[in-house]
Formats: C-alpha cells, sequence, structure tokens
C-alpha cells in the first residue's frame, strides 16, 4: 500500500536522466529495463571514471550521481558490468581521498561529497576502515542524509570500530521527531540539495539506517508508518527519495511482514 502510489507515479514520470531512469527501474523492480541501461554506462562515462546525467560527451560527470547509482543498485541488487563498476569505485577512492573533485557554479561541502562517495564504497564492500577517518567530520556536523550514510558506512566496513556507531546513533536520535504519526527530522530544511537529497529522503534513508539494528525495534514501526505519511498525492517528493523510499519498505516487509501487511493496509 505505502508503494501502489510511488509505482504509479513513477511508471509515468516523463523525464529521463540516469539518474531517472535508474530511480523508476528500482521502484518498479525492472531489473530488465536497468540491464539494458546499465549497458549504455561508458556513453554516460566520463575519463575519470564518473557518470554523467546525459550521455554528452563535454558534460562533467558527477561525484553525487555516481554514488547514487553504486549506492542504490547495490541496494537495489541491480548488476553494474563489471568494467564499468570498477571505473566508478575507483573514480570513488580518488573523490574520498580529495584527488578528484568537480567545480561547480553552486556552494556545496566537501566533506559531504567525499562521505557519500565513501558511503557507495561501504556499499560495495570496498570501505576500509583507514578510509573513514579520511574525512574529519564529527556527526553533529552532518545532515541526517549523510548521518545515515556514517551510519552504513560504519555498519558495512569490516574491522570498524563500533564505537562510532553509538556515538552517531545518539545524534539520530536526537533529531527524531513525531508530529502525531509523522516522522520528521529536527534538520529539515537543510537537506544537502546539491546530492541530491531532500527532507522526505532524510527521513527515508535514517529509516534505512536502523532497520534491524540493535536498540531500535521499538522504533522502526512507527518510523515506517510516519516515513509512509510523508507521502503527498502518493509519492515522496524527489525521484531518488521514491527509490530510497521503496527500499525501506522493502526491507521493513521483510523484517516485520505481518505489521506491512495488515496495520499498513488499513492506513490506505
Amino acid at each position: 500500500p505505502p508503494l501502489e502510489g510511488v509505482r504509479s507515479y513513477m511508471s509515468r514520470y516523463p523525464y529521463n536522466c540516469f539518474e531517472q531512469q535508474t530511480s523508476r527501474y528500482v521502484v518498479m523492480g525492472d531489473s530488465a529495463a536497468w540491464d539494458a541501461l546499465a549497458a549504455d554506462i561508458p556513453a554516460y562515462m566520463d575519463g575519470e571514471g564518473l557518470l554523467r546525467y546525459w550521455p554528452v560527451a563535454d558534460m562533467k560527470g558527477s561525484e553525487a550521481l555516481t554514488a547514487y547509482i553504486l549506492s542504490m543498485t547495490a541496494e537495489a541488487g541491480f548488476v553494474i558490468p563489471a568494467d564499468s563498476k570498477a571505473k566508478m569505485l575507483a573514480a570513488m577512492k580518488n573523490v574520498v581521498d580529495g584527488r578528484l573533485k568537480r567545480s561547480y557554479g553552486w556552494g556545496g561541502n566537501d566533506r559531504f561529497v567525499r562521505m557519500n562517495a565513501l558511503a557507495a564504497l561501504a556499499r560495495n564492500g570496498a570501505a576500509t576502515p583507514a578510509l573513514l577517518g579520511q574525512i574529519g567530520l564529527a556527526p553533529a556536523d552532518m545532515p541526517t542524509s549523510v548521518l545515515a550514510d556514517w551510519l552504513t558506512i560504519i555498519d558495512r566496513t569490516k574491522g570498524a570500530n563500533v564505537a562510532l556507531r553509538t556515538e552517531a546513533e545518539a545524534v539520530l536520535r536526537q533529531r527524531i521527531v513525531y508530529e502525531g504519526s509523522r516522522f520528521d527530522l529536527t534538520d529539515k530544511g537543510n537537506a544537502p540539495w546539491w546530492m541530491m537529497s531532500s527532507d522526505d529522503e532524510m527521513a527515508i534513508k535514517a529509516l534505512l539506517a536502523t532497520l534491524g539494528r540493535p536498540g531500535w525495534k521499538d522504533d522502526e514501526a512507527r518510523m515506517m508508518v510516519g516515513v509512509a505519511l510523508r507521502q503527498q498525492r502518493g509519492h515522496w517528493d524527489t525521484t531518488p527519495a521514491n527509490a530510497w523510499g521503496t527500499i525501506a519498505a522493502r526491507r521493513f516487509a521483510q523484517l516485520y511482514p505481518a505489521f506491512s501487511s495488515v496495520a499498513m493496509k488499513r492506513m490506505w
């Protein structure tokens, strides 16, 4: 039920940059369409391994787009051809190391971008404890979308210091706000938009970072309901948010099938 409107909306979504196509295929569960798009990745890739939004040779590749595609496909179980994936992961390592940085006409925090790249590496089993110490960003200084990525990085990096998660979870708990059944965050309105983030995406990624984690069981159903109630006209606020929301709803259904099949249906 929380995904019926999302699927309807995304199936009719008229725009087709690389991100929009990928997000649509994730929502629809269309791995065949993704495979066809993935075969065209070389046309979208610049000389440094970053993906462009459009297959235009003189367009710069984007750190944020490349990180999103690596992260989203890993979460959705979509396969990136090995050669293209190796180049994309190498680009993300260069971003984290500070050797690769794009200059754009808008502002943005470089450390947020580097954390986003590190999350892409972690979701693909390519992060190391040494990389975790390179960015130097305190959890309290991270917007919630980045904080959620940081929690994922800690979880998916073999040998990571578990004390890092305790600190990050404490910061996240302080930001969670419930308005009735709706789930919100104290830093809403401060999503790093230059990384395709939004208020809905931050809330959804906070949920994803806590699903199945010790100490969060009593919060998860309330957070899932609250995230679902954030929808307007049956969908979340951006195409990445709809893809992340689809991943979150599917994962929640796997963890709590009885709740998903009964309680959520009563809300719609």
